[in-house]
């Protein structure tokens, strides 16, 4: 059983299978496993690249022009915390 940490420091326990030639060499149970599993994964995610969107279709093309038209508009992106934060304010209660 691996527990993992989100960024809103939920968590959810999920089951992996794991070769024995790799769960001798990681700490044991009560003993940092988990720690160990999610910086490990952490570490790899950070390595890989967001793929880039690009459309292939006459109506993709349509809809990235306008997105691009309105990036001014929108202004910077919300970081996962803020976004929360206003969802909260509009619905107007914690959750």
């Amino acid at each position: 059983m691996v527990i993992l940490w989100g960024m809103t420091n939920r968590t959810t326990v999920v089951s992996v299978k794991i070769p024995a030639r790799i769960l001798e060499r990681i700490p044991a149970a009560g003993q940092g496993r988990s720690r160990f599993i999610v910086r490990a994964l952490e570490k790899e995610i950070e390595r890989q690249r967001p793929a880039e969107w690009k459309p292939t279709t006459r109506r993709g093309r349509m809809f990235a022009k306008l997105l691009e038209a309105g990036k001014a508009e929108r202004g910077p992106l919300l970081s996962e915390v803020e976004l929360e934060r206003e969802i909260r304010e509009r619905r107007g209660r914690s959750f």
